[in-house]
């Protein structure tokens, strides 16, 4: 009897360590087969974007391509869109006026509509706004976006008054693309944890940005759900996203003991930072005692944004598993606890080159 106890007990020493030896190999081949399925459009993808190419050499206008994808910035005061060469000088109300033919209207807020138009055969956005009450608010945006050209923002053209005139973007809001372009047959097979963490990736890369912005730290206001923070994004030709509403984004500044408060009424929101919840559960509202706060407010959505975008494509949950420690930093009720972008950039940057062997920008 003792024998068999013995040979028992080796046999499930035996059995353990055969399987702590074979988990590294079953998790490196579960990283490899993520790695392939995000590496699986490659080519695909290669070959839309010389299918751009092509069309941009049909454009008369052109006489050499830019690199694929890449958008290249013009000095300050001037612009130019994926199917020019060259830069020109931003537009004023002179060539808004005789050179711009609006389309179809594309979408509508409380500040402005949208329209698809036409200036020199090449497609814009042509913005107008909606009530004179909101012309402090359009007219911030626009001194925002010509102050904050960057490739996470949307790019600037012109304006004349209470007009607009930017890029344009096909695929229009992030929520829109995601809810719907993704859906269509000819773009399902784009659907995929590659594009999703890019999209992530940039939209990390645009907070930063604000964060670090040339006039100073700057934080997403309009931000109260995940929907709405992503309204304020568009979807670019090579799915990644730029910021394109800049009309509420107000500076913090820590040494000038500057900070901020995005909302004037009671915010009731499991999505938004602790700090921006009003603290006295038993009285009335009142924006004059509402704690003032900074940056880090952004930070703490971050995780349910990146959730939203990674969506639940086969290879999300191993990329939710790489960031999750980083994101459970990013929910500390203590602001001054949870990370920057810059560490938020250098982590999500590690777990790119950790999981796919192809860097397509």
């Amino acid at each position: 009897m003792g024998r068999v106890c013995k040979r028992a007990v080796v046999c499930l020493l035996l059995l353990t360590l055969l399987i702590l030896y074979l988990l590294p190999w079953s998790w490196s081949r579960s990283l490899e087969s993520v790695s392939a399925f995000f590496n699986y459009d490659d080519e695909m993808l290669g070959q839309e974007r010389q299918g751009k190419v092509k069309e941009s050499r049909s454009n008369p206008d052109v006489v050499t391509v830019a690199g694929l994808g890449q958008r290249r910035l013009c000095p300050l005061g001037s612009f130019r869109l994926s199917t020019m060469e060259t830069c020109m000088p931003w537009l004023g109300c002179k060539e808004i006026t005789n050179e711009v033919t609006t389309k179809i209207n594309i979408g509508s807020g409380a500040v402005k509509k949208v329209y698809k138009a036409v200036w020199r055969n090449h497609t814009v956005a042509y913005s107008k706004l909606k009530k004179t009450a909101y012309l402090k608010y359009f007219s911030k945006g626009i001194e925002m976006l010509k102050t904050l050209q960057h490739p996470s923002v949307l790019q600037f053209v012109g304006s004349c008054n209470t007009t607009l005139l930017t890029e344009f973007y096909k695929f229009g809001s992030a929520t829109f693309f995601i809810e719907r372009i993704l859906k269509l047959y000819s773009y399902r097979k784009f659907d995929n944890v590659r594009t999703r963490f890019n999209m992530a990736l940039s939209y990390l890369e645009a907070i930063h940005f604000l964060h670090n912005s040339p006039v100073g730290t700057r934080v997403m206001c309009d931000s109260n759900s995940v929907y709405k923070t992503l309204t304020q994004f568009l979807v670019t030709q090579d799915f990644k996203l730029v910021l394109g509403d800049l009309d509420r984004l107000p500076e913090v500044n820590h040494e000038a003991n500057l900070f901020i408060k995005c909302f004037s009424k009671r915010v009731r929101s499991q999505f938004v930072a602790p700090e921006q919840l009003w603290p006295f559960e038993n009285e009335t509202f009142d924006y004059s005692r509402m704690p003032s706060y900074d940056e880090k407010t952004d930070i703490w959505k971050i995780p349910g944004v990146v959730d939203y975008l990674l969506g639940k494509v086969n290879g999300s949950e191993v990329i939710r598993l790489h960031l999750f420690k980083v994101h459970q930093q990013c929910h500390n009720r203590d602001p001054r606890q949870r990370p920057t972008t810059k560490v938020l950039l250098e982590e999500y940057n590690r777990v790119k080159n950790m999981l796919f062997f192809l860097n397509i920008t």
